[in-house]
């Protein structure tokens, strides 16, 4: 393990560890450093940390999972629209009616573990004859404005 100085050159200890941000369910940790004598931090931007990030299997999880938002077909709402849809961030809606729709902020497997990004579910039923099947289509949602620009 490699030494880590503060600003003003004291050496910091490990105070403890911080998810690497795939997901909140991570076991991965982190090391987060602290300068005992100025109380100044490093918060997981270090050599070490890098090190965690590239190790871990979570990570490594985080970046074969979840969408390429760019890749969704745009889905266009009014604000109102958007706001008025259930979220469901954490967990999928119960029931399979096909045109059903929710909001989600999804970051649980975000490919850059960036931040989260809305995205909005819809339960599509399909027959195939003597089964019936729903799908889920996910769109990122599109604020179109309500009325006009009128310069006023």
């Amino acid at each position: 393990m490699t030494e880590r100085y503060c600003a003003n050159g004291h050496l910091m200890v490990i105070l403890g560890g911080a998810n690497c941000g795939c997901y909140p369910d991570a076991a991965c940790s982190i090391p987060v450093y602290s300068c005992r004598e100025c109380g100044d931090s490093d918060y997981g931007d270090n050599d070490h940390a890098k090190l965690h990030r590239e190790m871990c299997k979570d990570a490594r999880e985080c970046n074969s999972h979840g969408f390429d938002y760019a890749s969704l077909p745009p889905l266009h709402l009014t604000k109102a629209e958007f706001e008025a849809l259930p979220e469901y961030s954490a967990t999928l809606p119960t029931g399979t009616t096909g045109g059903k729709r929710w909001r989600r902020q999804d970051g649980a497997y975000d490919r850059r573990c960036e931040k989260p990004t809305w995205i909005v579910g819809e339960f599509e039923a399909k027959d195939f004859g003597d089964q019936k099947n729903i799908r889920i289509n996910w769109f990122v949602p599109v604020l179109k404005m309500d009325a006009p620009l009128t310069g006023v």
